[in-house]
């Protein structure tokens, strides 16, 4: 996403604010509804989290492409479209043979679709305001839909339907926005920027495995569902309103970069041990992490700083979606270790960041004072 919003027309404002819970939608049921799919579905090989983990790779190999700067604004309602129709079909198909097989298709597109949108976006949702209220708004929204409804096939309907006017909202804004899009900058992000994220889609992509610290917390699927949204949704948003009238930590994207892995790093430390607070700071910290990542000011990279693309999106797939995969095939036989041990991975990687940011401030500091 662009670090500031656009001069966008009066008339387009409230269609861009209906965008942003779009999107929020739109994410997070990727997260929660095709994960508690593949659960559904019964899936033998990496506890269903198959779909998820595709779903994550696709966005993140297509999000910043050329393709999708590019492509006409019609993709942008067809591949939507496309997404209801296939959650609308696979009801019908659930005890079929081949519904996991349409599952992973449905997760390709939805993966495309999402790519898209982040891409296209003209804004941040951190940008538009002193409260960034609309992730808070889509949770709220999912929490209605996914929650409340007594009768499974209210809450399929109830899916279908926000999938729907996400389809028509942000079909419009792309059809009607006059200006151009802007490149993510994420392609050129350094490893210290993928692991809050990739920490955060872990803990996301296998809320339905049922064997970490929700389950050595009794909690039900309702309390995990509303807990994984509240992280999600609401830390951020948390996040930037505390923060908004600190200038000066709004001035210093470094420090924010380095409380985040400071955070994922106590999350790790937090695994050694055995009691519920323990597990519940080890979800707490990273999701915390999440946040500071999200509402950070981003500055342009130098270009002794900036890594291939390729490169970078081949880190963001392993730290990601193919270390989720590994999580969900260890799981049954590893229990709650499996999840443990890619936490523990990315408390390493993240001290180790923390070290060689501050071996490079001090050896800017050593060569500014020498000239």
């Amino acid at each position: 996403m662009s670090d500031h919003p656009n001069s966008l027309p009066p008339t387009l404002m409230a269609l861009t604010h209906a965008r942003e819970v779009a999107y929020w939608i739109v994410l997070l049921l990727g997260w929660l509804w095709l994960g508690e799919q593949g659960m559904h579905l019964g899936w033998s090989w990496a506890s269903g989290v198959l779909a998820v983990a595709l779903w994550w790779s696709v966005r993140l190999f297509c999000r910043g492409s050329a393709w999708a700067l590019g492509c006409a604004p019609w993709v942008m309602g067809l591949l939507g479209l496309f997404t209801a129709l296939g959650a609308f079909g696979l009801k019908s198909q659930i005890a079929q043979p081949w519904a996991h097989g349409t599952l992973l298709c449905l997760a390709v597109v939805w993966g495309l679709w999402i790519a898209l949108i982040e891409t296209r976006s003209q804004v941040s949702t951190f940008q538009l305001g002193p409260l960034a209220w609309h992730p808070v708004l889509a949770a709220g929204l999912l929490a209605l839909g996914l929650l409340w409804p007594a009768e499974e096939l209210l809450t399929h309907l109830m899916v279908l339907f926000l999938l729907a006017l996400c389809v028509g909202v942000l079909y419009a804004h792309e059809h009607l926005a006059a200006s151009g899009t802007t490149a993510c900058r994420g392609q050129r992000a350094g490893l210290e920027t993928l692991l809050a994220p990739s920490a955060m889609g872990l803990m996301m992509g296998t809320l339905w495995l049922g064997n970490a610290w929700c389950a050595s917390l009794s909690w039900s699927n309702e309390q995990m569902v509303g807990a994984h949204l509240a992280l999600m949704a609401g830390l951020p948003t948390l996040t930037a309103l505390l923060t908004h009238g600190a200038k000066s930590w709004q001035a210093s994207p470094t420090a924010q970069t380095c409380v985040s892995l400071s955070l994922i790093v106590v999350g790790a430390l937090m695994l050694l041990g055995n009691s519920a607070f323990h597990g519940v700071l080890a979800m707490l910290l990273p999701s915390l992490a999440w946040a500071v990542h999200c509402s950070r000011q981003r500055i342009p990279l130098g270009p002794a700083h900036r890594r291939s693309p390729w490169l970078t999106r081949s880190f963001a797939l392993l730290l990601g979606p193919v270390l989720l995969v590994w999580v969900g095939a260890a799981s049954p036989t590893q229990g709650p270790w499996a999840m443990q041990s890619a936490l523990a991975l990315m408390g390493v990687l993240a001290a180790g960041q923390l070290v060689f940011l501050g071996w490079r401030k001090q050896g800017l500091h050593l060569a500014f004072s020498a000239t």
